[in-house]
């Protein structure tokens, strides 16, 4: 008879942490299996798996505001500013979309966000921003994400200028604004719209979006 060679089938750590990513195993299953050590904690009365995410990757972003490695300030058009031009002859209610997109390996920690709007030609135009992070519950949901605002911004015949601020003492400014600063990961999208209203354009209306803050270092995905 041949030679019986004796085959180990001892389950590693390795190997549940595979079966893991892949979803062929519970969490609860993994715990049974393995033999070795796997760091748990006590959870409502459960013993749970640490969650590196919350113990570890979240506090992150607290350290991600430390470091200021650019400034934003509306300097820069296509970067953290943009022109948004409803032109001449737009009809009643035409709306002009313009978008600011933040870099791959950037996170962007957005203070204030700077609307304007110029004098009256011919129709009135009003602003407004949304930003994709945030899901819009709305009957007909935007595809630019929930706007800041629930109606554009306007102030007719001589225009005007808006602030949003997102900073400590932001709300004791204007109750829509939020106490901490607008936390923005790369790949996101904040788009600004113009609206033209009460009548048809007789000339082109430029309007502005401008952001404040600063650029972080990225820590976290």
């Amino acid at each position: 008879m041949g030679e019986r060679r004796l085959v180990d089938k001892t389950i590693t750590a390795q190997d549940i942490a595979r079966a893991l990513q892949t979803g062929s195993i519970t969490t609860a299953q993994a715990q049974q299996m393995f033999n070795g050590v796997m760091p748990i904690g006590d959870y409502k009365g459960y013993a749970a798996v640490l969650d590196l995410d919350l113990l570890v990757k979240q506090p992150l972003v607290l350290a991600e505001q430390l470091h200021i490695l650019g400034i934003l300030d509306g300097r820069e058009e296509d970067y953290d500013k943009q022109t948004i031009t409803i032109p001449s002859g737009a009809a009643v209610n035409a709306q002009v979309a313009e978008q600011l997109t933040v870099p791959d390996g950037e996170v962007w920690f957005v203070t204030a966000i700077e609307l304007s709007t110029p004098a009256d030609q011919g129709g009135t135009p009003a602003i407004n921003w949304y930003c994709s992070l945030w899901t819009d519950r709305s009957a007909t949901p935007s595809q630019y994400g929930q706007p800041f605002h629930s109606t554009p911004l306007s102030n007719t015949p001589n225009g005007g200028t808006w602030y949003d601020e997102f900073h400590s003492f932001a709300p004791s400014i204007a109750v829509g604004n939020k106490p901490v600063a607008l936390r923005l990961p790369a790949g996101t999208v904040i788009t600004f719209v113009a609206t033209n209203l009460t009548a048809a354009a007789t000339a082109n209306m430029a309007c502005t979006g401008k952001l404040y803050g600063y650029i972080g270092k990225a820590l976290v995905d």
